[in-house]
């Protein structure tokens, strides 16, 4: 298979394929994608990213969107710490962004976060998701609760994945604006880290039991 980062000359490229190479040998997706093409353009930093399957017969492209930030080292203003905004929302005017920091490039983060993505379109091709079954009401919070069983399987197969305490940060940020985290909520985020309740119809049923992110508080 082809794996290729648009544009070619991004300054993190020669540091970014290989990585992402090893990851699709390491999850055996070579066999099943024919191209993988990373664009560092993504708005926010944000691991539930934009992905696109493109099927031709046997042949499936992916192309993955994602912010530079999940490939640089964390501190304020870059990666996890950065507060989240939506893709969808309204933003200022764009402006020229500053060249990539090379020094800041992070091997551990870079890693953490293609095993992610490319975990879960080993879920869609193995037809254990299915993303246009999920209700639009729900996607949001679906992807997060799916995010939160693909670390889990990820810290069980020993591959690089957020910690427990960094996907309980993320699932807090998404849901306390929506109202508070019980008990019987913590329980349902500890049932999608160790995979007692992993299968797509399960974490379905589960997000429903969560405070419903149309009831957000805005800031």
């Amino acid at each position: 298979m082809e794996i290729r980062l648009i544009p070619h000359d991004w300054p993190l490229a020669d540091r970014v394929l290989p990585l992402a190479a090893s990851a699709v040998d390491r999850l055996e997706l070579g066999a099943r994608l024919h191209t993988l093409e990373l664009i560092p353009d993504a708005m926010t930093a944000d691991d539930r990213c934009w992905v696109r399957l493109d099927r031709s017969g046997d042949q499936v492209g992916l192309t993955i969107w994602f912010h530079p930030d999940q490939v640089l080292s964390d501190r304020p203003g870059h990666g996890p710490a950065r507060p989240e905004a939506s893709d969808w929302e309204l933003h200022p005017a764009p402006r020229q962004e500053p060249p990539v920091p090379e020094h800041e490039f992070s091997p551990p983060n870079a890693q953490r976060f293609l095993y992610q993505q490319l975990l879960l379109i080993q879920d869609i091709l193995a037809e254990r998701l299915h993303p246009e079954s999920i209700p639009p009401s729900l996607v949001e919070a679906f992807q997060e609760a799916w995010l939160v069983t693909v670390d889990g399987r990820l810290q069980r197969e020993g591959l690089p994945h957020l910690s427990a305490a960094e996907r309980r940060m993320r699932f807090l940020r998404l849901f306390s604006p929506a109202g508070v985290l019980t008990p019987a909520h913590w329980n349902i985020f500890n049932e999608f880290w160790e995979g007692t309740g992993a299968d797509e119809a399960t974490v379905l049923s589960r997000v429903r039991l969560l405070p419903p992110l149309s009831r957000r508080r805005r800031r």
